[in-house]
């Protein structure tokens, strides 16, 4: 288990790149922790805010209530050289100097697949998410994400509920969950999967940590499964550093001029694998992994029903059974699985605004419309 200085230099530096320098220098954490302050400060290496805190006349002190954090918390740093030091990192050119766990690390010899996509997922995208994830539990196969909101937070419950392992990568230090919204999502993977971050205590959720915390969550994963992802997303870099770690690549198909389906079917275009069923990835893994439980038994089809826009409003009607006014049947006829604007609403309902809000708020009320984010509204599935 690392150590008190092992655990300062952690939150101390940001990048393994700047941790391997200093060592280069110093020798060890104890080190560098010892090293004299003009020697960390005419560093052209180090970042303003790496040398501040190298150098901080309380660094003593942020030594040792990180360690005492540490151990308080039940959380484990393994650094490179230990033997339970994840193998899977080994295709890394910069792995982790150390890493922070919390829970149980996964078992090497058990197939995992990464789980990404957007932050702001449709309707859609969250079933498809929770739809996978779930069945690739059931079968046996670990889940790695980010534990951000969206998909990543989504296919981390799916696991759990389907009684399967899952893995949280942070982009932060370890009790610094991020965002705030999925903290009880936090506390039970901690209790019944595995926390993992390469920064220290404390360490706050910047942005440049997050592409950089990307290639753990696809060097964990024998495969990376992208369920929505604009055409720029951040998701991609997962994708990217997967491809260069030697990863399949996963990809589910969306709608045509839909901007979460963008990146999507651009890699369908590359050569990702197209999936439509979990168990197209199950018996992918299935031949090199016979832990793999191919017919789980839970599987269950992914269908949508969008019926006609212009269906007719008579005896027989979905809407009349589910109770719809006439208004009501025109605004729930125009929203579907995948989020509408209030805006675009508004303008193809030819109600006024007033009405609208009424409708909308009726309609969820009766719990077959839903506001996933604000102003945005669609079908329940």
């Amino acid at each position: 288990m690392g150590n008190s200085y092992d655990i300062w230099l952690s939150a101390a530096v940001s990048t393994v790149s700047h941790i391997n320098h200093l060592l280069e220098w110093f020798g060890d954490a104890e080190g560098v922790f010892r090293a004299k302050e003009k020697e960390i400060t005419e560093d052209s290496i180090l970042t303003p805010s790496e040398k501040a805190f190298l150098t901080s006349p309380v660094k003593e002190e942020n030594r040792n209530s990180r360690y005492e954090y540490v151990c308080r918390n039940d959380i484990r740093m393994i650094c490179r050289h230990e033997k339970d030091y994840p193998k899977r990192f080994d295709c890394l050119d910069d792995p982790p100097y150390g890493i922070f766990v919390q829970g149980k690390l996964p078992p090497p010899d058990i197939p995992s697949i990464a789980v990404v996509g957007s932050r702001r997922a449709s309707p859609y995208g969250e079933n498809v998410a929770e739809l996978f994830a779930g069945e690739l539990a059931a079968a046996g196969i670990i889940i790695v994400s980010g534990l951000a909101m969206g998909i990543d937070g989504i296919s981390h419950r799916a696991a759990l509920e389907n009684k399967g392992f899952t893995v949280g990568v942070l982009g932060s230090g370890i009790g610094v969950p991020y965002p705030k919204e999925n903290w009880k999502l936090y506390q039970q993977m901690r209790e019944k999967g595995c926390i993992i971050s390469e920064h220290g205590p404390g360490v706050p959720p910047l942005k440049q940590n997050f592409p950089h915390r990307n290639r753990l969550i696809s060097a964990l994963s024998d495969g990376i499964l992208v369920v929505e992802a604009a055409e720029r997303s951040g998701t991609l870099i997962t994708v990217d550093r997967g491809l260069e770690q030697g990863k399949d690549i996963f990809a589910v198909p969306g709608r045509i001029g839909d901007r979460n389906s963008e990146g999507c079917l651009n890699l369908i275009r590359q050569g990702a694998f197209l999936v439509t069923k979990p168990e197209q990835i199950i018996a992918e893994l299935a031949s090199n992994y016979p832990s793999v439980r191919k017919n789980c038994g839970t599987y269950r089809q992914l269908s949508f029903n969008f019926p006609n826009d212009f269906e007719e409003f008579n005896e027989n009607s979905e809407n009349l059974i589910l109770g719809i006014a006439r208004d009501e049947k025109v605004v729930y006829d125009l929203c579907r699985l995948d989020a509408r604007h209030f805006d675009e609403l508004l303008s193809q309902s030819g109600l006024t605004v007033a009405r609208l809000s009424e409708v909308l708020y009726s309609l969820q009320q009766k719990g077959i419309v839903r506001q996933a984010i604000p102003n945005y509204y669609s079908r329940k599935g």
